[in-house]
């Protein structure tokens, strides 16, 4: 069975050592602007909702885009071969999760879960990420997210229109002196 990137929004801190080290990895050097994952930060609520890519069974991003160069490899990532991107911004805007994003040059990037082993899991301190084999709740649960499909135009307001809903729908728990996650 295939391992499946899943987000716990109650247990996120906001921390972004997630967006660092994926930043780190994927352009050697701390730039957590071109970090594959993203923090939607909600200061007045005292909670913050990480977005990642779902790797879509049926990527839109995949039909989108003219020229072929967004597939889906041999483990079910979706990948974009860069030799082939023409930097058209068609599957940027196609998906509906915002995370799908573009270098100045055009040049689209997006997660590719570390070749199986995501870094940005190794180093979430408080289990807000996880990358497991799914159960029924954890498909449950993805299931309810992918359903909140967002059509703004931008990859931002995209990511924080289904992080706000994805905070309605989880569970809060009350953060006390004493909380430790």
């Amino acid at each position: 069975m295939e391992k499946l990137l899943l987000v716990i929004p109650n247990r996120c801190t906001g921390c972004n050592r997630c967006s660092y080290v994926c930043s780190a990895v994927k352009e050697g050097m701390f730039i957590p602007s071109k970090a594959r994952i993203k923090i939607n930060n909600f200061p007045h609520e005292g909670y913050s909702v990480p977005s990642i890519c779902f790797q879509c069974s049926n990527a839109d991003c995949m039909k989108a885009c003219p020229e072929g160069a967004i597939i889906k490899n041999e483990r079910g990532v979706i990948a974009i071969n860069v030799t082939k991107c023409t930097g058209c911004g068609e599957c940027v805007t196609a998906c509906p999760y915002g995370m799908m994003e573009q270098y100045e040059s055009g040049i689209v990037y997006k997660c590719d879960l570390c070749g199986g082993s995501p870094a940005c899991v190794a180093e979430c301190n408080f289990g807000a990420l996880v990358f497991k084999e799914p159960d029924s709740i954890t498909r449950k649960q993805r299931g309810q997210q992918m359903k909140q499909r967002q059509t703004d135009s931008r990859p931002d307001q995209k990511r924080h229109k289904l992080a706000a809903v994805i905070l309605k729908e989880a569970v809060r728990i009350p953060r006390t002196a004493n909380y430790m996650g």
